[in-house]
């Protein structure tokens, strides 16, 4: 010691020593058992008698005095004047008649003696190697392999540099104080403590926040606090949802409904979607039939497309809904997956959560106005769109063909309809015929017929007099046989031959 520790250790000496002479400390000291007597290492008990700056003054019932560094009290203790303390006795101070002691020597043998395989102690990692980590218990040396460090391997241990971790031992040796320790053990030992009393607490029906652990194919799983949750990609949306990574990532943080529970498996089932409402709850108060709304086509079938409207609510567009003019065999003649497409509402069945659709309520049926656009006699141009043996179809405009007889093609004889006209050709027709209730056009590329000349009508309408007048002036003859002049066709009248 220094001379000013020296003075510093005395003046403690004189406050422990409570006002006693010297001589009745020395006739105290001669009752007491010899401390030299004492061998290094011995476990002792005594007092806080005083605290120095630098020292802490321990009485032994009154029979010997100790002197412990203020530093080995130790930050995770509480050492003050009165409080009782177990030391280990490491020397003797000759000339102030003190034992030396040591709070840390004594953490170290009491940590020795009761050591044993399946210990659980507590260090501060000091070092690290290619084979594990150096940790510090008390002034001990312990270690803890690389496969040992944690449950799943670290490609870096050296994150555990300077903090404090628990560790089991695995492998002791008294005499060569040699500690291996395990740290995964320790961690899979806590892990199954918390798995178990999670378990313990979990319901179904419960709302927990977790964070998601990792991705597979079918869903996630979600740590829960200890115990992993698979959260099915079927129950993470109320839409529809292809891959898990559409909605969730590693990391991300959400709130689960539990939904079912194998306490003798130790699973747990969770639900995305459950922990929010059904939007088909609330349908009536965002879409009323007649409105026009947007969605995506998701997915067809040979009588509709489906189309998601927002997540959780998908509506059908029936395929006799897709076109007023066009014979629609299958949706995707219209659409396709992924389409955006502009639709009214027609019908809402909340309770079996279905909404039907239509392209054609969002615009008027063309064949309702075609007569005003294409009247007999009225000459047009169109787009022979495809030929069959008995004539050619000619596209008017979108949706509206019409049908040029092979006939019409030509006042001559037309051997075949391709010697005339081909797909794609540009042709100006003559309209002959409109059947509203059939939604057919009737088309012509002859001359139309010459209108006759005032002469010829004068002699037709003076032709159908005299036809008026014979057929007034005729008697009936007798043998059932008339003749129609008009039509020129004897007929033959059965009650002629009536027998009398």
């Amino acid at each position: 010691m220094t001379a000013g520790a020296d003075a510093a250790l005395e003046r403690e000496l004189e406050a422990a020593m409570g006002g006693m002479s010297a001589d009745e400390m020395a006739q105290a000291a001669d009752k007491a058992p010899q401390t030299r007597d004492l061998q290094e290492d011995t476990l002792m008990t005594g007092r806080v008698a005083n605290i120095g700056s630098q020292d802490v003054l321990i009485d032994f019932d009154g029979k010997s005095l100790g002197s412990m560094p203020l530093a080995e009290a130790g930050k995770d203790e509480t050492c003050q004047v009165g409080d009782r303390i177990e030391v280990a006795v490491i020397g003797q101070d000759e000339r102030l008649g003190l034992m030396i002691v040591s709070r840390k020597k004594a953490r170290q043998l009491a940590a020795l003696r009761g050591m044993q395989v399946g210990t659980v102690l507590q260090g501060v990692v000091t070092g690290m190697n290619k084979g594990g980590l150096e940790v510090d218990i008390d002034g001990l040396r312990g270690f803890i392999p690389a496969s040992q460090v944690d449950v799943h391997f670290l490609k870096d241990i050296s994150s555990l540099l300077g903090q404090t971790v628990r560790a089991e031992v695995t492998k002791f040796e008294p005499g060569e104080q040699n500690i291996v320790l395990s740290r995964r053990k320790v961690l899979l030992h806590e892990a199954e403590e918390t798995k178990a009393r999670m378990f313990a607490e979990l319901e179904v029906g419960q709302l927990r926040r977790g964070k998601v652990k990792s991705l597979a194919e079918y869903g996630a799983f979600v740590d829960l606090g200890g115990i992993d949750g698979l959260l099915h990609v079927t129950d993470m949306s109320w839409g529809r949802v292809q891959k898990p990574e559409d909605v969730v990532g590693v990391g991300d943080e959400v709130e689960v409904k539990i939904i079912k529970i194998q306490r003798d498996k130790h699973k747990v089932s969770l639900s995305l979607k459950q922990a929010k409402p059904n939007p088909w709850t609330t349908v009536s108060e965002r879409y009323n039939v007649g409105d026009k709304v947007s969605g995506r086509v998701v997915r067809m079938q040979s009588f509709g497309a489906f189309v998601e409207l927002e997540p959780g609510i998908e509506a059908l567009l029936p395929v006799s809904e897709l076109s007023w003019t066009r014979r629609v065999r299958h949706p995707q003649e219209v659409v396709k997956e992924g389409d955006v497409v502009e639709v009214g509402i027609i019908s809402i069945d909340a309770e079996k959560q279905r909404i039907s659709l239509s392209l054609k309520a969002l615009k008027g049926d063309p064949w309702s106005t075609v007569a005003e656009r294409y009247a007999p006699g009225a000459k047009v141009k169109g787009k022979v769109v495809r030929t069959t043996e008995f004539g050619a179809f000619v596209e008017l405009e979108e949706g509206i063909d019409g049908l040029m007889h092979i006939s019409e093609l030509s006042d001559q004889r037309v051997k075949a309809v391709t010697d005339k006209v081909k797909p794609g050709d540009e042709v100006e027709v003559r309209v002959i015929g409109v059947d509203l209730e059939k939604k057919k056009i009737s088309l012509s590329m002859k001359p139309p017929p010459k209108e006759p000349t005032p002469e010829e009508i004068a002699a037709m309408e003076k032709e159908r007099a005299a036809a008026e007048k014979r057929r007034a002036s005729q008697k009936p003859r007798r043998g059932g046989i008339t003749f129609d002049w008009d039509q020129g066709l004897g007929t033959l009248d059965p009650n002629k031959f009536a027998r009398s």
